[in-house]
């Protein structure tokens, strides 16, 4: 913005970092439109709704805890494939990680980006664009406010979405704020036994 000219630098970066607090914390306010900031901004916000903010908040999002703990994993498994032989317990901020957290993990990250997977699918099922079927879906899951591009960015809303797919979205934004497997586990006949 300040490159291009259309704002002082002080004001391009109070927008700017106004704009990524927003999309990080999941607030939904906006001060200006990201999406005509160019693809490296549109791409960095989009990961960004991804990631959402620490854990124990109240924002969606992935949490930045679960990508670090993933990162750990990451950086483990290369050492293992270079070195097979050795014995590297996986760490996470100095503490052993169980087996059970690893799987725990694993298996949410499946699920997350399963739900925006098929959301985006069914979305585009009703005729949507690409591009709104899937940071409609990352949005919804995310808990994030606005999608990117011109229907549903931070200058647009939802409003002109086929009823069909709020109610697609709205179930999304529920399993994403309730963790996925929490609503997953109700779909399972062998929780309704006793």
């Amino acid at each position: 913005m300040w490159a291009t000219g259309q704002y002082p630098l002080v004001d391009a970066i109070r927008i700017s970092l106004f704009n990524l607090v927003s999309v990080i914390t999941t607030t939904g306010f906006g001060l200006e439109d990201f999406g005509a900031w160019g693809p490296f901004p549109l791409v960095l916000f989009a990961l960004l709704m991804l990631c959402g903010a620490c854990s124990g908040s109240t924002s969606g999002g992935f949490k930045i805890f679960r990508l670090q703990v993933g990162m750990a994993l990451f950086r483990r498994q290369l050492h293992q494939l270079m070195h097979p032989q050795a014995v590297l317990p996986q760490k996470y901020n100095g503490r052993r990680v169980n087996d059970d957290i690893v799987r725990s993990l694993i298996t949410f990250i499946f699920g997350y980006f399963a739900t925006m997977l098929v959301l985006a699918l069914a979305l585009s099922l009703m005729s949507l664009s690409p591009q709104v079927a899937i940071t409609a879906a990352v949005t919804a899951v995310a808990n994030v406010g606005p999608g990117i591009g011109e229907l549903i960015g931070p200058t647009g809303n939802f409003a002109s979405l086929p009823d069909a797919a709020k109610w697609l979205l709205a179930l999304g934004m529920l399993m994403g704020r309730l963790e996925i497997l929490t609503v997953a586990v109700l779909f399972v006949p062998g929780f309704w036994r006793h």
